[in-house]
């Protein structure tokens, strides 16, 4: 029995091991990957709201984990086996045990700042990663909202791309004409593509009857020969040009800036100046903001932390709670594209060529 009973024992404690290491990944993995997006969210949020009150921004990365496991037990004991002629009595003596687990992780952050700031955050973003994430679902009127100030003269609230203005932005045919290119794309009636050469991209329409009149707006409002169904999207700031579809895109600071716009500040903070007010252009009371970021962008805040269940993403700052509403789908959106912008722009100039942008066939 003996000889039996410590093999058994041994193989036990061997076999635990051998699945202790393949569990580590599968309970700290999802974890890690957790905590790391749920802090990425709050600083991106944080740094809004920290750009609505005119405060300085700060951007870390986490640029890598490393977590080591170490689990060590002992056990001793001893069998003993007593024969009688009418019985045979076993007895089983554990002594000391110990179990040990240790996990050591180490996380190693890095600023945004100097040379790598002004390259993901203050150089304009490339026109034709903005013509990627449109070709790969994003809605266009979105992608625009956020990333182009101007397209073929008409301008996107330039002014929004800064510390909140004192007076009204000028938006309003630019937004006319991005949220009529969203309803073309979505019925297939207007499609992004390469041109004929293969080297840049063009927006064509492809015309039909029930939507005659909003294609005729949409090359009314940029400028645009009526005739022609096929334009090439360039980057630039040129408006006199009926054969082309200029675009001038935003940093992403700008941005950031620009949809800063739609948190929501508690009164308090406006009255006392904290905030500034928006005067409409007309002169007459203060501008909703959601005027221009309707659909696209609303944060909330309130004094007391929102309830469980309430909100996707929550920070607190200067006494108040300011959180992204989880049934607000739009806003929602929006701040997952903002997130991949920031990823995206990330990518270090030199490796620039390693991206492949490919518009169709």
């Amino acid at each position: 029995m003996t000889r039996v009973f410590f093999p058994l024992l041994v193989l036990l404690q061997l076999s635990a091991c051998s699945v202790m290491g393949p569990s580590t990944i599968s309970s700290s993995r999802p974890a890690y990957n957790q905590a790391v997006q749920m802090s990425n969210d709050q600083e991106m949020l944080l740094n809004l709201v920290r750009i609505l009150y005119r405060d300085t921004t700060y951007f870390t990365n986490v640029e890598r984990i490393a977590a080591s496991y170490e689990f060590n037990r002992s056990v001793r004991g001893g069998l003993s086996l007593q024969s009688t002629a009418d019985a045979l009595s076993r007895t089983l003596n554990l002594g000391d045990g110990i179990l040990e687990f240790n996990e050591q992780p180490t996380v190693f952050y890095a600023p945004i700042d100097g040379e790598k700031f002004v390259r993901q955050m203050l150089t304009p973003m490339n026109p034709d990663l903005l013509l990627l994430l449109v070709k790969s679902g994003w809605s266009m009127d979105r992608v625009f909202s956020i990333g182009v100030q101007e397209m073929n003269g008409l301008r996107n609230a330039p002014s929004a791309a800064g510390p909140t203005p004192a007076v009204e932005p000028i938006f309003k045919e630019f937004k006319e004409v991005v949220r009529l290119m969203r309803l073309l794309q979505t019925n297939a009636d207007m499609e992004l593509g390469k041109t004929p050469g293969g080297e840049g991209i063009e927006l064509v329409f492809v015309p039909q009857p029930q939507f005659v009149d909003e294609v005729k707006r949409i090359k009314t409002l940029l400028g645009l020969d009526l005739a022609r169904n096929r334009f090439p999207i360039l980057s630039g700031s040129e408006t006199h040009t009926p054969g082309v579809v200029f675009i001038s895109t935003r940093p992403l600071i700008s941005a950031m800036s620009y949809i800063a716009q739609g948190i929501q500040a508690p009164q308090a903070d406006l009255d006392a100046g904290r905030v500034r007010k928006t005067q409409r252009r007309d002169g007459v009371g203060d501008f909703d903001w959601q005027t221009l970021l309707e659909g696209v962008f609303r944060v909330r805040s309130s004094a007391t932390p929102p309830v469980p269940g309430q909100a996707s993403v929550v920070v607190p700052y200067r006494g108040s709670f300011f959180y992204i509403a989880d049934d607000d789908l739009d806003t929602k959106s929006t701040f997952v594209l903002l997130n991949q912008l920031m990823a995206l722009n990330a990518t270090p100039a030199g490796n620039a060529s390693a991206i492949n942008f490919t518009f169709g066939k």
